[in-house]
């Protein structure tokens, strides 16, 4: 696992970390605080698709993981670039079960919120949020940066997980 941890940090990412499923704190406040307060859930996003799944499937899926690679950046584009690339790193070292779980951020506009297809449906992944993962309970509990910020030029603290088996 310290490949992937050597592998984030060679990819400008300013923590990351190896924990285990039991360190992620589900809420289920998380997905409705995704529905209500996000202006994509209602539109025809890739983004935000459960593909069927329950909340209860969700968290079961991701505490059969035993690994899960915790990434910290300030720069979300660059964030959502490199967990892919850990997950796919981690993939072909034979983990085939390796996941990424990061809001889709790769285009600067998402094209299908615009009315157009998806570039790159391949690489989107699930949000933290929409899986119910409470981020900011399970990062603080990590000794990481996390909190409510009081003006958009505040350095954000962005946070994405790579699930290896």
């Amino acid at each position: 696992m310290e490949k992937y941890i050597t592998l984030a940090k060679k990819l400008k990412m300013l923590n990351a970390l190896i924990i285990s499923p039991k360190e992620i704190f589900f809420d289920i406040r998380a997905i409705l605080k995704c529905r209500w307060s996000c202006e994509d859930y209602f539109k025809e996003s890739i983004r935000c698709h459960t593909r069927g799944t329950t909340f209860e499937e969700r968290v079961a899926m991701i505490k059969r993981y035993h690994h899960i690679l915790l990434v910290h950046s300030h720069d979300a584009r660059e964030l959502s670039r490199a967990v892919l690339e850990i997950e796919r790193t981690a993939f072909l070292d034979g983990h085939y079960f390796a996941l990424a779980v990061r809001f889709c951020n790769l285009c600067k506009v998402c094209q299908v919120s615009r009315g157009k297809p998806c570039p790159t449906p391949e690489k989107v992944r699930p949000c933290d949020q929409s899986v119910g993962i409470d981020v900011y309970k399970t990062v603080q509990n990590l000794g990481l940066p996390c909190k409510v910020l009081q003006d958009k030029k505040d350095l954000q603290n962005r946070f994405g997980f790579v699930l290896i088996d």
